[in-house]
């Protein structure tokens, strides 16, 4: 590695005087801080950055940050970095691998601002550097555990779909029983496509390569029909306004709006269950919304903020001895999450907003009181019509 010449000790004391206004303020901040020279030679640090890296500000003090902890990313990471604050003048945030003092990998969320002097000219820069190693290594574990089940679950989904294909070659089954097996054998399907879709985002971190065109009216008419078979007693509804093509990974789509219908009818009552699902557009506003109501049980208020926490099932799910995993919902948001939405719950109004870069979307639960102390769910999905927002 090429260590470059430390910055000279009367410039650097010139330097120090000029950015001491500037530095006073980070001085109690929890996280690393350093200010720069315009070529990155450092004239501050505080002491989080001491405890960060383990060099102390006398070692670092006219030194650059690339010759004492950083330079270990490609170099591509570093042109675009330089090419933003130098050249475009814009803050660069990014990820950065960097190396203790001891020898120790850690990872930081790099935030550079470039302070401009009065001829619009960087004169100083600003970095700001959280360590987000801990958060690294939770997404490397998760990364490795979805691989792990992922490619472990493919090997019996295979067996099984043999097996069905097999027992629908069997001339003597009723028009029922074909049936059940169409819909074994689509699950089985959906589930294979889900298991490679999260092993694609697990390696890639991308599942835009499997979107396409879908019809989300026909999509949810398919799912009602798939799961009215499992609760032939329930009534299920369905209305339509009429929708634009959504364009999105059908597999992971399908996933979402399936386990919020099946959520819907597992917490209805077998014999007075309701389950009202609609498409329509919100005129004012521009928006597509897919609702979808039950009489069921419902989510006690104090369980409503754990709503998406895995494995977790509300107090009232096990006096009505309803079964289940907890996960439903969670693979809602986890889905969610993998295709850069964001969801929230705010328990006080009970919205559930999932929004994306591209697409507005919002996930909605109404819980209102019914009689013998039962509620009401809503569920709500909606698709802005702009590109962006």
């Amino acid at each position: 590695m090429n260590v470059r010449k430390p910055l000279p000790e009367n410039k650097l004391i010139v330097r120090v005087r000029k950015i001491k206004p500037l530095a006073r303020g980070f001085a109690k901040l929890g996280d690393h801080v350093v200010i720069t020279d315009e070529n990155a030679c450092i004239l501050y640090a505080n002491k989080a950055m001491e405890r960060t890296t383990g060099f102390s500000v006398d070692e670092v003090m006219g030194k650059n940050p690339g010759d004492l902890w950083g330079g270990k990313m490609p170099n591509e990471f570093y042109t675009r970095m330089w090419n933003t604050i130098k050249v475009e003048k814009k803050p660069f945030v990014g990820e950065v691998r960097n190396v203790r003092k001891n020898g120790e990998e850690y990872w930081q969320e790099l935030h550079i601002s470039p302070i401009l002097d009065a001829r619009g000219e960087v004169k100083f820069l600003i970095g700001i550097e959280p360590n987000i190693t801990d958060r690294k290594e939770k997404e490397r574990f998760k990364d490795e555990f979805i691989s792990i089940v992922g490619h472990q679950l493919k090997s019996p989904l295979a067996a099984i779909r043999w097996i069905l294909d097999l027992l629908q070659k069997d001339r003597g089954l009723t028009v029922r029983q074909r049936q059940s097996l169409e819909d074994i054998y689509a699950s089985n399907l959906n589930l294979l496509d889900l298991v490679n879709d999260l092993l694609l985002v697990s390696r890639t971190g991308n599942v835009g390569t499997n979107r396409k065109t879908i019809d989300l009216a026909q999509v949810i008419r398919k799912i009602i029909a798939q799961i009215e078979r499992q609760h032939p007693t329930i009534s299920f509804s369905f209305s339509n306004e009429g929708t634009n093509p959504l364009y999105a990974n059908e597999v992971l789509v399908l996933q979402i709006f399936t386990n919020i219908i099946a959520n819907a009818a597992e917490y209805s009552d077998e014999n007075s269950g309701k389950v009202e699902v609609k498409l329509l557009k919100e005129k004012e506003h521009g928006f597509y919304i897919f609702t979808c109501k039950d009489n069921g049980i419902g989510i006690p208020p104090q369980d409503q903020e754990k709503i998406f926490s895995k494995a977790f099932r509300a107090s009232n799910t096990h006096q009505a001895k309803k079964s289940g995993t907890g996960l439903g919902l969670f693979i809602v948001k986890t889905i969610a999450d993998s295709l850069g939405w964001t969801v929230s719950f705010e328990s006080t109004i009970g919205i559930l907003a999932v929004q994306s870069v591209r697409r507005r979307i919002i996930l909605r639960a109404f819980l209102v009181s019914l009689e013998k102390q039962k509620f009401r769910n809503e569920m709500t999905f909606r698709r802005g019509l702009i590109s962006k927002i």
